[in-house]
């Protein structure tokens, strides 16, 4: 188990061990409503199930489920999932003469088709040469012009239903000159 609680990897997001899947709180909630549900007519009935769904918290985050963006794991993000760090990296690759810029993140998608900005370095305002997005393996080489110096920039975003991902920013390196 995880020191902050949770339990193991549910496809790219972790699931906290101590709050229900949401199926069985529904199951749980469902007998008490049974009996208010019957001493009400039918369309108030329904009405009423309607709102006691509505505002189930599986993960007790307090936001109810309907707008909750990860159900299953509790956080104080206005989305309701986790916030993830992920790193950006810039390095020379000296066989194919070009920059390498390297996402990673230990969620997937936070690195997967992250937004990479390049910069040039300049001496009073920085200079953007390009906006792509990366590969999914979170990769993106760059021709740059040699004897300038660089660096890369991941602004922040949210997957959903995964993570808030952070952003980023890389180290200058320098294109040696050739």
């Amino acid at each position: 188990m995880h020191p902050d609680g949770f339990s193991a990897y549910a496809g790219h997001v972790m699931t906290p061990a101590r709050h229900l899947p949401r199926p069985l709180a529904l199951l749980l909630v469902a007998p008490l409503l049974s009996a208010t549900l019957t001493a009400l007519p039918a369309p108030h009935a329904t009405a009423a199930l309607a709102a006691a769904t509505a505002d189930v918290d599986t993960d007790g985050d307090g936001l109810p489920d309907t707008g909750d963006g990860c159900p299953t794991v509790s956080s104080p993000n206005p989305t309701g999932c986790p916030t993830v760090t992920r790193r950006a990296r810039l390095t020379w690759v000296k066989a194919d003469q070009r920059l390498e810029a390297r996402v990673t993140s230990p969620v997937t998608a936070c690195s997967a088709r992250a937004r990479i900005v390049l910069w040039r370095v300049r001496p009073h305002r920085d200079f953007k040469i390009s906006a792509v997005t990366a590969t999914y393996s979170g990769k993106r080489r760059f021709t740059v012009h040699r004897g300038a110096s660089y660096y890369v920039t991941v602004s922040p975003s949210y997957s959903a239903g995964v993570a808030e991902c952070t952003k980023a920013t890389s180290r200058t390196v320098l294109a040696p000159r050739g």
